[in-house]
């Protein structure tokens, strides 16, 4: 485990440019508000991007998920510790905090899933956040040594609608008691023909991002049309000379060109969900944040160049 500073793993827009992407285009699926910082670290070393966002972070469903929402925000000051599992746990998280609690609660233990989601918070909360050094996943969180002993404390999660049951899992066998802060939901983006061939605008993609699974079958249900709106289905491959008889016991999806291009990945589980779906070449960026996922294409790139596939 680890402290954060505020700086840690953010882009330096300041930072010298480079050509190490010249020859990349790359296809930036994360949320609208989540786009600049990747845009501007991949066009920083040369690429040229396409914004394309295939997850909308809406406000939390009403009702009864509201209500029980409110008990929990209501019963804060009463946890032990609160874990945020992304920057978008963070950023409504907070905004939920501040609707009931002017400041926020003393002695409370604070946790964050990865460097930039640990910078975010500690940022907002003004106070110190945990993170497990170099993990950016639950599981490297529950292997950290933070929750060793957790017996009869009250832990809760700042997540969005329908997560994954891991950390909470993980804490109870530790004998934690979990409330989960569902604070936002993700809402498929949709895109019709025409509004998919104004924003690739001409534009042919060499390689691709996806931040989770629900983004991976967004970005897969998509396929189709995002070959049709680049205008020259064969020349949208990264491989062009690759096909799907290449790569035996896989799914008959892969004619599709767009999944054997490079799919850069924040974690190895969501790369294992990448391949299980039928893309050929997802690579673990070790990370989520925008300097990761760069190192990622540059690496890549580096060992493309290397064996004159560039």
């Amino acid at each position: 485990m680890t402290r954060v500073e505020n700086s840690a793993h953010e882009h330096d827009s300041h930072a010298p440019r480079s050509d190490s992407l010249a020859n990349h285009c790359v296809l930036v699926t994360r949320p609208q508000h989540q786009q600049a910082e990747l845009i501007s670290a991949f066009e920083s070393h040369g690429a040229q991007t396409i914004a394309l966002p295939l997850l909308q972070i809406a406000p939390p469903s009403a009702g009864e998920h509201a209500a029980t929402l409110r008990r929990s925000l209501l019963e804060l000051d009463l946890f032990d510790t609160l874990i945020f599992i992304s920057t978008n746990a963070v950023r409504a998280g907070v905004a939920a905090i501040e609707d009931y609690w002017p400041q926020f609660p003393v002695g409370i233990q604070v946790v964050a899933i990865g460097p930039s989601t640990a910078a975010l918070a500690q940022k907002l909360l003004c106070c110190e956040v945990a993170v497990a050094a170099g993990g950016v996943t639950s599981e490297d969180l529950l292997s950290s040594g933070l929750f060793d002993n957790l017996k009869g404390k009250r832990v809760g999660i700042f997540r969005g609608e329908g997560g994954r049951d891991t950390l909470a899992e993980g804490i109870r066998d530790r004998g934690g008691r979990v409330d989960y802060f569902e604070v936002y939901r993700r809402l498929i983006c949709d895109y019709t023909q025409d509004e998919l061939e104004a924003v690739m605008s001409g534009k042919i993609p060499t390689a691709l991002t996806a931040t989770s699974g629900e983004s991976l079958a967004a970005l897969l249900a998509l396929a189709p049309r995002l070959e049709a709106a680049s205008g020259d289905r064969a020349s949208i491959a990264s491989r062009p000379e690759r096909r799907a008889a290449d790569t035996p016991n896989r799914s008959s999806r892969l004619a599709l060109p767009l999944l054997e291009m490079p799919l850069i990945v924040p974690s190895d589980r969501v790369k294992e969900l990448a391949l299980a779906l039928g893309f050929v070449q997802p690579v673990d960026a070790g990370g989520a944040d925008a300097s990761a996922f760069v190192r990622a294409l540059v690496k890549l790139a580096g060992k493309e160049s290397n064996a004159g596939l560039d």
